[in-house]
């Protein structure tokens, strides 16, 4: 990823275009510039053969040309651009002979106009590199995102997994993951506030310091209370990250704790009816005071869990109308015995079709077996 990051901002902005584009660029840079020598002595010469007016636009474009290349391809095309400038300055007096065809004025106005040109070119080709910078360095932001918060399809102790977080720019805030403990199997999701690569850097930080805390115990109570203390003490006031959590124990027993976050959606297979795991507690980083507190969850064979972030309840309609949460019940109840993969696709394209995507959407599977 490093190498790859260090070989792209290297890379100049010029390389990066395709044949079509440099051919469009060159294009343009000829047909603008290739009537100014023949401008410059019209008002002397109003008419002439057709074939000098063709070799003026020869020049003048080929020249324009070299020029830009020199700061786009390589400064060597400057020892064919000057004296080509020189030559098409000089040419209509070699070719008109007799006609006052030079003057102080006319040399002026196509060096100004020279140095004028120059200039552009040096600014296109500095916001160029800049502008490549900041791509290169967002599509690191992408693949760091991606390594982070990866696609879940699992077995993980007594439950089947699959999950998938979409950024809602190039790096997002939300956040899945499954751990594997002595006691079982910990599931949980998060959501940092705000977008972006700040809130990308705070899930960053939200994860890392839950693996370190579970090598040390999976005692949801403390693994809250600290990560909420870290959190309290490093985030910039106004961010806050909500969280819910669930241990399913190799016993067949479950924990529940949620803090600021949207009901998980438990689906009950034995009665085909719908249940709501609630968060009870402030979000992680707002009060450094909070306790946490799990709870016992009764999970049976079939049933299946839902969890997601407000990025996927929060789309809305062509006339501003939200999708709302209800609409997810309905279709998480209708196929909470299929695949999960199957039942991620439908709720995500029921999302997708509802409106645009304007903030992080994750969503993690679980179903008991």
């Amino acid at each position: 990823m490093t190498t790859t990051f260090a070989k792209s901002a290297r890379t100049p902005f010029f390389g990066l275009l395709s044949l079509q584009s440099r051919a469009i660029f060159f294009a343009a840079v000829f047909l603008t510039f290739a009537p100014l020598s023949l401008m410059i002595i019209s008002g002397l010469t109003p008419y002439r053969e057709w074939w000098i007016t063709a070799i003026y636009w020869l020049l003048s474009g080929t020249t324009a040309i070299l020029f830009a290349g020199t700061y786009l391809i390589s400064r060597k095309l400057l020892w064919f651009a000057i004296p080509l400038q020189f030559l098409w300055i000089i040419l209509p007096g070699v070719m008109e002979v007799g006609r006052p065809v030079i003057s102080f004025d006319g040399i002026a106005s196509v060096v100004l106009v020279v140095l004028g040109y120059v200039f552009f070119v040096m600014f296109i080709s500095g916001e160029g590199t800049r502008t490549l910078r900041l791509m290169t360095e967002m599509t690191l932001a992408q693949d760091i995102h991606a390594t982070l918060v990866p696609a879940i399809v699992r077995r993980a102790g007594r439950l089947e997994l699959y999950g998938r977080s979409f950024a809602g720019q190039e790096m997002g805030g939300d956040l899945i993951d499954v751990i594997e403990t002595p006691s079982g199997v910990i599931v949980y999701i998060a959501d940092v506030s705000g977008h972006g690569v700040r809130a990308g850097v705070v899930m960053a930080m939200v994860k890392s310091t839950i693996r370190m805390k579970l090598r040390h115990g999976d005692n949801l109570d403390e693994l809250l209370r600290d990560l909420n203390a870290v959190l309290c003490e490093l985030l910039h006031s106004g961010m806050f990250v909500t969280f819910a959590c669930l241990r399913v124990n190799h016993d067949g027993t479950a924990l529940f704790v949620g803090a600021g976050h949207g009901p998980v959606i438990h689906y009950r297979a034995a009665d085909a009816s719908l249940a709501f795991l609630e968060s009870q507690h402030l979000p992680l980083g707002v009060s450094p005071v909070e306790s946490f507190r799990a709870e016992s969850v009764s999970l049976s064979r079939d049933d299946a869990l839902l969890f997601m972030t407000d990025g996927l309840t929060e789309v809305f309609d062509a006339k501003g109308r939200p999708l709302g949460q209800r609409p997810i019940e309905r279709i998480f109840r209708n196929h909470a015995s299929s695949q999960l993969a199957t039942t991620h696709e439908e709720i995500l394209t029921s999302v997708r079709a509802f409106g645009r995507q304007i903030d992080d959407q994750t969503m993690l599977l679980a179903k008991v077996e």
